[in-house]
C-alpha cells in the first residue's frame, strides 16, 4: 500500500480533512488497553505504535516509484523561476516536494498537521541537506483550517495529493487566497477521476475529484485565472490559478 495510507494518515489523525460531501472511511482502531497493564506500560506500547504508524507513512510516502509517475521535476518546472521565490507546501507528507524546493527557492514553507511529520522532516532537514539549504526550509504545524502562513507570505502555494482530503475545499482556498503576495499563484496536483491502476496503492474514484470540480471551486474562492493540464501527469491533473 502507497498513497492510499499517506491520504488517510490525515483522517487517521482525526482531523476532518475529507473532500465535501465524500463518505468518511472506516478507520482502524487501537487495540484494548490490558487490563493489567500498568500506565507506564501501556504509554510504552502506545508510543511504539506511533513509531510503527511513522514509519508506515514515510514508506508509504517515499515509495521508489513515486518520482516517476509524479514526475517532481516537472511539476516544479511548471512554477516557474523560483529563485526568489517562497514556496508554501502544504500537506508536505514526508518532505518528498519540500526538500527538493529548498534547492531551488529562496524559502520553504513546509505545512502539516501532524506533530511526528513536523519532527521527522526537521530531522530529514538536517541530516539530507546541506547547510545552505537546510536555512531555506521552515517548518509549520497547522490544522485542518489554518495553514498558519502570514497574509501575503506566499509566492506559490502547493498542495500535492492534499486537495481531495479538504473538508471543507472553497473555504480553505479563500484562506490560501489571502496568504498569497501580489501576482502568486496556487499549485494543486492531485488524481483524476479516471481509470489507474489499482496495485499501487492510489486512492479509490470515489476520493478522487473530477478536475472540472477543482476547477469550479477555485472560480468560487476568487481565483480568476485556472488554467489546467490533465496530459503531462499519467496519473494526476495539474491546476495552476491566480487571484
Amino acid at each position: 500500500m502507497k498513497l492510499t495510507f499517506s491520504v488517510f494518515l490525515i483522517l487517521f489523525l482525526g482531523a476532518g480533512i475529507i473532500g465535501c460531501g465524500s463518505p468518511t472511511p472506516e478507520l482502524p482502531q487501537r487495540p484494548a488497553p490490558r487490563e493489567n497493564a500498568t500506565l507506564k506500560q501501556e504509554s510504552e506500547l502506545q508510543a511504539a505504535q506511533d513509531t510503527a504508524d511513522l514509519e508506515e507513512i514515510v514508506e508509504n510516502y517515499e515509495a521508489p516509484d513515486r518520482g516517476n509517475w509524479q514526475k517532481p521535476g516537472l511539476v516544479i518546472q511548471k512554477m516557474g523561476d523560483l529563485s526568489d521565490k517562497t514556496v508554501a507546501d502544504i500537506g508536505f507528507g514526508s518532505g518528498f516536494f519540500s526538500r527538493r524546493l529548498a534547492q531551488i527557492a529562496e524559502k520553504v514553507i513546509a505545512v502539516e498537521i501532524d506533530p511526528r511529520l513536523i519532527e521527522y522532516m526537521d530531522s530529514v532537514i538536517a541530516l539530507e541537506l546541506a547547510e545552505p539549504f537546510q536555512r531555506r526550509i521552515e517548518t509549520r504545524l497547522g490544522t485542518p483550517t489554518d495553514s498558519k502562513l502570514k497574509d501575503g507570505e506566499a509566492d506559490i502555494i502547493l498542495l500535492v495529493n492534499t486537495y481531495a482530503w479538504l473538508n471543507d475545499r472553497v473555504g480553505y482556498l479563500k484562506h490560501l487566497r489571502k496568504k498569497l503576495a501580489p501576482g502568486g499563484k496556487i499549485v494543486i496536483v492531485d488524481f483524476k477521476k479516471k481509470r489507474i491502476p489499482q496495485n499501487q496503492g492510489f486512492p479509490d474514484a470515489k476520493y478522487r475529484i473530477p478536475l472540472y470540480v477543482v476547477e469550479n471551486e477555485l472560480e468560487a474562492a476568487g481565483f480568476l485565472n485556472v488554467v489546467s493540464d490533465d496530459q503531462s501527469l499519467d496519473y494526476q491533473y495539474i491546476v495552476i490559478a491566480t487571484p
